[in-house]
């Protein structure tokens, strides 16, 4: 008997491979998922006679979640969309723990069936694991509502697998694709937007607010005193703080604006506005408030605020980048306020800015150019009246022959110009130190004191050059340097200034707490750094001629000062009534115009030889 032949068009097992085939094509040629995803489960639903299907994917918790649809109604879609279940339940979850194709002719009678999904109609059920590389990732199921559900061939059903297969591929890419963009355009730490695509997202707001007639504010925000977090309990627990920021700064806007991180400890926030200023300041506020977090600290808790500038659309910027821009400058003049605060852009400020640049690049010439010189005011030890030290004090020498003091820039260039900072202070240092060689030498025997910046003073590699410095002058006595850091610059970073503190004086380097009694924390200055002098600030000795409240601290000073085995510098004595009420509280180290001003290394050395000679 002859077997008939099988055509190889209408046989199930040609259009079972026909269907494959469509699938691994529309695979190659379908970049969007989710029309991929159609296609394919069209196909699977066609080759077992099913009338819908959904794709149930695992989401971040290990949970199965339905996701895409095919043949539901669209009150069936919006019922089962996001609909989630644990891997324990539900056919699907059976076929995804057992990793094999489970079909359920009669849904209802099932122990595994949902009740959501009774009610929807499903009357049969095909559910069958998305399998990768050994590991199931989802379920592809197939069901019948309206038609008969009849039993699939085992063929059949490995066609169907070898859908969901091709399906978990495209997947599996999809996911690889997202996380990949995910990641370009956000910042690994924190999550939030980075630079880049904060500043797209910018630009299209800008966009979209040109077209509506719409109002947009940008805000910079910056954290006061991280740094010190950073250094003082390392990178990690500012690592732990930055996150914090991101998701407090979540928690505080409202939905629809966007949080992103511009790198370090700079934070930008995009909001849309109706009334101005009062929506973009009580976000300011309440961002504000949010960020003002305490750290533990080695020795003393660490406090972080934030600087916020704030620029708006349309009036001071159409662009992204100069609205990034001003916002910035307005974030900086807020820092130059204290800080803690919210400052506005405008025209004012960026002209504030303009001239700052210009000063330091001016500055920077001038140092280039030696007209930065070092003049030197007199400290005396009045029980003999000798000039027993020298403030070194940097003035700028003007093409007209005239000079400008110091606090006319040096504020400004410590601020704003970390490198120009650095490089005076060593001009500074340098030359200092030669000069007082040159009067060692000519047995003009006086100490130098330095001024130190806290950026400077602070710096990692601020030690090794000043053992250079001492290296490169083998003749001068350490002992007769001593470096000036200001109160609040010293307590900027205790525990980092204490070391640093102690490799110099293991040098022979002494030191000197300027503008002390000025700052919050000054008995903490004597309690925890080894220093040598205070120099009382002088707006108390200004005053002790009319206040017996700066009588009193004057006198409180010298007491803290001999406690810790330091001794008090009274600067600003300016008449013979300051000398007489200083000399009565006990102070006998002095400074100020009374004694002398500040004098070229030329004249102050005429006025040590004939001191020497007397």
């Amino acid at each position: 008997m002859t077997t008939p032949a099988v055509d190889p068009i209408t046989s199930p097992e040609s259009a079972s491979v026909e269907a494959l085939w469509q699938v691994i094509s529309a695979l190659s040629l379908e970049t969007d998922f989710e029309k991929f995803f159609r296609k394919a489960a069209q196909v699977a639903a066609d080759l077992v006679g099913a009338d819908a299907a959904a794709l149930v994917t695992l989401n971040e918790k290990k949970q199965l979640t339905y996701k895409f649809f095919l043949g539901l109604s669209p009150e069936k879609q919006q019922l089962f969309t996001d609909f989630t279940l644990n891997k324990s339940q539900g056919i699907s979850g059976q076929a995804l723990r057992q990793k094999k194709s489970i079909f359920v002719p009669n849904y209802a009678a099932h122990p595994q069936s949902l009740d959501a999904f009774i009610e929807s109609g499903m009357r049969s059920n095909l559910a069958i694991p998305i399998i990768v590389a050994g590991t199931a990732i989802g379920v592809l199921t197939l069901s019948w509502f309206s038609k008969e559900a009849t039993q699939p061939s085992d063929l059949t059903i490995s066609f169907t697998e070898t859908i969901a297969s091709q399906i978990g591929l495209a997947l599996e890419r999809t996911q690889l694709e997202q996380n990949l963009t995910y990641r370009a355009n956000h910042d690994d730490l924190t999550k939030l937007p980075s630079r880049g695509y904060f500043i797209s997202r910018l630009e299209a707001a800008l966009d979209s607010a040109k077209r509506h007639d719409r109002l947009i504010a940008l805000m910079v925000i910056d954290l006061d005193g991280f740094k010190a977090v950073n250094d003082q309990v390392g990178h990690a627990i500012g690592d732990e703080l930055l996150c914090t920021v991101a998701l407090r700064l979540n928690s505080v806007v409202r939905t629809g604006d966007v949080v992103g991180r511009l790198g370090g400890d700079e934070f930008v926030v995009l909001l849309e506005y109706k009334d101005w200023p009062d929506e973009p300041m009580v976000a300011a506020d309440r961002i504000i408030e949010a960020l003002n977090i305490e750290v533990p600290g080695i020795k003393d808790t660490l406090a972080v605020s934030p600087s916020i500038g704030i620029a708006i659309y349309p009036e001071d910027a159409s662009d992204a980048n100069t609205m990034l821009k001003n916002a910035d400058l307005a974030m900086y003049q807020a820092k130059q306020f204290g800080g803690n605060q919210v400052c506005l852009y405008n025209s004012d400020t960026a002209a504030i800015v303009r001239q700052r640049k210009e000063m330091i690049a001016n500055v920077a010439s001038a140092l280039k150019n030696d007209d930065l010189v070092i003049y030197y005011q007199p400290v005396v030890d009045v029980t003999n009246n000798h000039i027993v030290a020298v403030e070194a004090l940097v003035r700028w020498r003007l093409p007209d022959g005239s000079m400008r003091d110091a606090k006319d820039f040096i504020t400004t260039v410590e601020r704003h110009g970390p490198r120009l900072t650095l490089e005076l202070g060593r001009h500074v240092l340098r030359t200092a130190m030669k000069q007082t060689l040159v009067w060692q030498q000519a047995k003009l025997s006086v100490s130098v004191t330095v001024n130190i910046s806290a950026r400077e003073f602070l710096e990692e590699d601020f030690l090794p050059s000043l053992q250079s410095l001492l290296l490169e002058h083998t003749d001068f006595p350490a002992d007769r340097l001593i470096l000036e850091v200001s109160e609040t610059g010293a307590l900027e970073d205790t525990a980092r200034a204490s070391r640093i503190m102690n490799s110099c004086r293991n040098l022979g380097v002494r030191f000197n707490i300027d503008n002390f009694g000025s700052g919050r924390a000054a008995l903490s200055c004597l309690r925890e750094l080894p220093i040598d002098f205070v120099k009382i600030d002088r707006s108390f000795v200004q005053g002790i001629t009319e206040s017996n409240r700066d009588k009193t601290v004057v006198a409180a000073i010298q007491t803290l000062a001999r406690a810790y085995d330091a001794e008090a510098i009274a600067e600003g004595v300016e008449t013979k009534e300051h000398l007489d009420i200083l000399l009565e509280l006990g102070c006998h180290l002095m400074q100020g115009y009374y004694f002398s001003k500040a004098l070229s290394a030329e004249q102050l050395t005429e006025l040590l030889t004939t001191q020497h000679q007397t």
